[in-house]
């Protein structure tokens, strides 16, 4: 059942944009709180501050984060509502803004985290982790590269009919290579962690999976963190890489321990990242998986894409504000788990003032400047585009032809049909990193526009937000707003302010004022008799 709008010269009618939030579907303007509580439908979730009574007013903030933070609290969340108060005649006489804390109330309905309430992400199950261990852990031949940052030679491939090795020293700069797990089934690392398997193969290394047998029995991933024998330089990574664990936000996995492990093989000391084990798909996963009548990869929706997007500009900010980089977000990076969407490697992020470190990045990914000038925030979101480009069409040659273009616009469809969604893309991996988003908030916020406009080209409905910009003033008070006129006035222009009538207006001192109601002026001019 549709509820009317209530602003008087609007006939529209408010819509659930999710989670409790309407929108007008003619005005697009939010509903105002009656002095009841509510227009038979849960709060519109506008996260503000301040608290007080009728006399008091507080900020209204529209932005998507706030909205976000108020959905995800369970234990404070804050509602505002706008309360507009009439009098008997019909005249508005006040306006205010009230914060009730609903505390463990569950009034509104929670909202999964991806699509920002305005498009349903299938989500993705968490399974049993032992499944997502590998039987046979091989890396191809095609994968096996020189794990030296200035190097990166292909290494372990084959010649003729001999197969390549598995572990040699690299032809070209001699740095030994090995694509055998250095840990097996039931080995215990750091006293702690028993190994179950293999997950994946990385840029340092094997990936695997573990119980914590000190807490709880709780599900772990350990991932390499250094390949060298030298005790010091291993001490030195570790001590550099602590930052990691102080890290803390929901769509970034969390980093429990660094720890230490001899290899009996090798007498060498190899040091692992302790990880939170996130059940769920990668976007890998997600888009392959998808797939055309012909066997050919369909594409993601650009809607769910976007959704993506910005759950991974939102953990990018967050790195970002404590002065850290990501450097290497792509497909592989990030999984979705049920309903939420989480950067898992953590082996390539570092410091903003780091100038000395290994620079890790992936080629059709990596912004050309990485190379000279280092990474910086305007990298780490053209990382975030070419992701989104290629989740959302079938990117032929992102590794070689447009390693750092984009298509032709006329060639793909998605473009042709989002132009919003392709000017993002284009803004965002301009070659000038100076002309790309200042940051990730505001590429989020574009990205999020971007999906309001293409959620309403399908759907065929407006999907508006208030704007952080243009809004109905709170309260306006008494106010004097011209100087008093003297000596004849034309009349021109002059209109009636219903004051012959017995409406509101006034007169004070042969002049007229405002009324003290928002959208109210007094006429300035004085007729002549």
């Amino acid at each position: 059942m549709s509820t009317r709008c209530q602003r008087p010269s609007c006939e529209g009618s408010y819509e659930d944009m999710g989670g409790g939030e309407l929108y007008c579907d003619t005005c697009g303007l939010a509903p105002v709180v009656s002095p009841t509580g509510m227009v038979s439908s849960p709060p519109t979730g506008i996260a503000g501050g301040g608290r007080g009574g009728r006399d008091s007013s507080s900020q209204r903030s529209a932005s998507r984060a706030s909205a976000r933070a108020s959905s995800r609290s369970s234990t404070s969340r804050r509602s505002v509502s706008g309360r507009l108060s009439r009098s008997l005649s019909g005249a508005s006489t006040s306006r205010s803004v009230s914060v009730r804390s609903s505390g463990s109330s569950s009034t509104a309905t929670a909202r999964g985290r991806l699509g920002a309430g305005l498009v349903q992400v299938p989500d993705v199950p968490r399974h049993d982790p032992r499944t997502a261990v590998m039987e046979r852990p091989e890396v191809p031949e095609r994968k096996r590269f020189c794990s030296r940052s200035d190097c990166g030679a292909p290494v372990g491939r084959a010649r003729g009919e001999r197969p390549g090795r598995t572990e040699g020293f690299c032809t070209k700069c001699g740095h030994p290579y090995s694509f055998v797990p250095k840990l097996n089934s039931g080995d215990i690392v750091h006293g702690q962690y028993e190994v179950v398997g293999c997950l994946a193969h990385g840029g340092l290394g094997w990936v695997y999976l573990a119980v914590d047998r000190a807490v709880s029995d709780r599900w772990v991933v350990l991932k390499g963190l250094l390949d060298t024998g030298d005790q010091d330089a291993m001490a030195a990574a570790i001590s550099e890489r602590r930052f990691l664990a102080e890290i803390e936000h929901a769509n970034i996995v969390r980093i429990y321990n660094f720890v230490e492990h001899l290899d009996q093989r090798t007498g060498s000391l190899d040091g692992y990242i302790v990880m939170e084990y996130v059940g769920g798909k990668s976007l890998k996963e997600i888009a392959n998986e998808r797939r055309t009548p012909a066997g050919k990869r369909d594409p993601l929706p650009v809607d769910q894409a976007c959704a993506y997007g910005i759950e991974a500009l939102e953990a990018l900010g967050h790195l970002h504000g404590r002065n850290l980089l990501y450097c290497d977000f792509k497909v592989d990076n990030a999984i979705q788990s049920e309903d939420q969407l989480k950067l898992i490697d953590m082996g390539a992020v570092r410091r903003m003032d780091d100038d000395e470190s290994a620079i890790y990045g992936t080629v059709g990914y990596q912004a050309p400047e990485v190379a000279e000038l280092g990474p910086s925030v305007a990298s780490d979101l053209y990382t975030v585009a070419r992701t989104l480009a290629i989740l959302t069409f079938d990117f032929q040659g992102y590794t070689n032809v447009y390693v750092d273009a984009l298509p032709d616009p006329d060639t793909i469809e998605v473009f042709r049909t989002y132009e919003s969604f392709y000017r993002l893309l284009v803004r965002a991996t301009d070659p000038d990193p100076e002309r790309r988003f200042a940051s990730a908030a505001e590429m989020a916020e574009q990205l999020t526009g971007v999906l309001r406009e293409v959620v309403a080209l399908r759907s065929g409905r407006p999907r508006p937000a208030l704007s952080t910009l243009f809004g109905a003033e709170p309260r306006v008070v008494d106010t004097e707003l011209f100087a008093p006129q003297t000596g004849d006035v034309s009349s021109l222009g002059g209109r009636d302010t219903g004051a012959s009538r017995g409406l509101p207006g006034r007169r004070r001192g042969g002049r007229r004022t405002a009324s003290g109601t928002a959208g109210h002026l007094a006429d300035p001019a004085r007729p002549v008799a």
